[in-house]
């Protein structure tokens, strides 16, 4: 029986609901689930969808999104900082890997532009992966995770030039390639300068007159309009749609109105996204796993080794440690959510036939999946190898490695300046277990270097405050700069049923009571804490009896913050 396309779309909603919780119980990507779930649906399976095709206009408006959401995590300050890493190490392994690639993939059969399009898919690692398990691994600021993050950086420039590219490779032009590909060029360059202008100029004005409505609908309806009109604009131009969604999401991303459209996008953006990777799903021919399953694995490990040798040897010759290009090959030896979107492009576009595309996504798919636990065991791994190697020079084991994870009976320790360093100071010399977090990567990496137990992370962030095992510590003394923040924070980590002692070091002495009653058990100012220290020694040097000062002091305390200090 022939469904219609509302009944379609709800067979893939609830077949995409059920493989994704399925993958999460066994952590890893839904990208892959999503995939998974359009293989199942599609007509190579159980065929409850006849035609990929219907879905194709969602698809396409999915993958802008998903462009859209990778936009607004690329920032230009990060790669300034990183520019070593971005320009010089990404470029070369982007460079080496599609060269190493294109050339496999033509003696493979393909088309030249089709082996360009597949090398330069490969070539690319996913951002996602690579980014999650660092973030659980806390490993953030090590070398070697900065290396990898510099290198996906580069990787995210070089696909806006393959979305350029993509349009003309499945053309056929009368007046030769070479015009045709200049004036793509033009166009991307014009376009990319009135989206960054737009981005820079309009863009922040708009969201401040929605922001000022203060009306949460308008705020994400802003946000589709802009993503559907960059989209159009590109797809006008002749170029993809995909495109115009990076490109946008990349000029917000320097706006501070960043953070509130990911909140507001992130539900439309992972419904149409994953509808995008269930279309992917939908095209692979199972017939080919199930003929070539044999060569599909070993093409999975051949990919994932030729990667991180390559990697691994770019990075050895630019005078890093034989541990850290190691680690830096093993982390990006995957492929990812950025060359599934570009081989379903090209698909879309006429550049890769069928058959191909399926192949291409089946090793992406299982490089993926292999890939966390990888990443989880790189320095294991990396160990290992370097023992079967002899003369090979490790270095230094990465900074990482001397940080312990405790799992119970320690003091969390959020913010590292002045007043943390102390605490930690404290706390060592009796003996007490504690783990630090603070978001300045230099304060992490001066801290690490003398010895101190501190990870790269917003103590603010409940994800990083669970990984650092929150439900199983003594305390956690917390630093806040807004009292909304503080609120926010205390009051997830109480709905989560976390009922350790928590102190809050705010700067202000504004509405703590509020904090108490979210969940807080002291709070303690810090502008009033300093002022009352000071007028203790004027006091007392002027005289008036000690007794009398802490009187004093105590009743300033009561009077400000109530039983919030006390």
């Amino acid at each position: 029986m022939e469904l219609s396309f509302l009944e379609e779309l709800l067979v893939v909603f609830c077949t995409s609901l059920v493989t994704t919780l399925l993958f999460r119980r066994i952590q890893l990507p839904p990208i892959v689930a999503y995939i998974v779930a359009g293989v199942l649906v599609g007509p190579y399976a159980l065929g409850l969808v006849g035609d990929p095709q219907s879905f194709a206009l969602v698809a396409e408006f999915g993958v802008a999104f998903l462009l859209f959401s990778i936009g607004l995590e690329f920032s230009f300050k990060q790669m300034m900082s990183l520019r070593f890493a971005v320009f010089g190490l990404g470029a070369l392994q982007v460079i080496v890997c599609s060269l190493v690639f294109a050339i496999a993939v033509y003696l493979w059969g393909s088309s030249p532009s089709a082996s360009l399009v597949i090398a330069g898919a490969l070539a690319l690692s996913s951002t996602a992966i690579v980014s999650r398990e660092l973030a659980d691994l806390q490993q953030f600021n090590s070398r070697y995770a900065q290396l990898a993050l510099g290198v996906l950086l580069f990787q995210d420039l070089i696909a806006v030039l393959y979305l350029i590219l993509l349009p003309v490779l499945g053309t056929e032009s009368a007046t030769g390639l070479a015009p045709l590909l200049a004036l793509t060029l033009g166009k991307g360059v014009l376009l990319f300068a009135i989206l960054m202008a737009t981005g820079k100029w309009v863009l922040p004005r708009v969201y401040h007159e929605v922001a000022k409505n203060n009306a949460e609908e308008v705020f994400v309806l802003s946000t589709l309009v802009i993503v559907l009109l960059a989209a159009w604009l590109t797809h006008w131009f002749g170029l993809s749609m995909a495109l115009g969604g990076f490109v946008v999401g990349m000029m917000m991303a320097e706006t501070s109105f960043k953070h509130q459209i990911e909140g507001d996008i992130r539900p439309f953006k992972d419904i149409l996204m994953g509808l995008f990777f269930v279309s992917v799903g939908m095209n692979i021919d199972l017939t080919l796993l199930q003929t070539y399953w044999f060569r599909i694995l070993i093409f999975t490990l051949g990919l994932i080794v030729i990667k991180t040798v390559v990697v691994a040897v770019v990075v050895r010759l630019l005078r890093e440690s034989s541990t850290t290009a190691l680690r830096v090959g093993i982390t990006l030896g995957q492929a990812g959510e950025f060359g599934l979107a570009l081989i379903a492009l090209a698909h879309a576009h006429r550049v890769v036939p069928s058959d191909q595309t399926s192949f291409v996504i089946l090793l992406a798919i299982f490089t993926m999946m292999a890939s966390p636990v990888l990443i989880r065991h790189s320095l294991h791994i990396t160990r290992a190898l370097l023992s079967y190697l002899p003369g090979a020079r490790g270095g230094e084991i990465e900074s990482t490695a001397n940080v312990t994870l405790h799992h119970r009976g320690h003091v969390i320790v959020g913010g590292f300046g002045r007043v943390g360093q102390t605490l930690v100071g404290l706390l060592e010399q009796n003996n007490i277990g504690y783990i630090a977090v603070d978001k300045n990567i230099s304060t992490v990496s001066r801290a690490r270097k003398n010895g101190k137990n501190v990870v790269y992370g917003d103590s603010g962030n409940l994800a990083i405050l669970k990984s650092c095992h929150i439900e199983t510590a003594r305390l956690a003394v917390l630093t806040f700069g807004s009292l909304a923040a503080a609120k926010h924070t205390i009051s997830r980590i109480r709905e989560d049923n976390i009922d350790i002692p928590i102190i809050v070091r705010c700067h202000h002495h504004e509405g703590f009571e509020e904090l108490i009653s979210v969940g807080a058990n002291h709070v303690v100012p810090e502008m009033l804490e300093a002022s009352l220290v000071i007028g203790s020694h004027v006091l007392s040097m002027l005289g008036i009896e000690q007794s009398l000062i802490d009187d004093q002091l105590n009743e300033a305390r009561v009077q400000t913050v109530g039983r919030v200090a006390s």
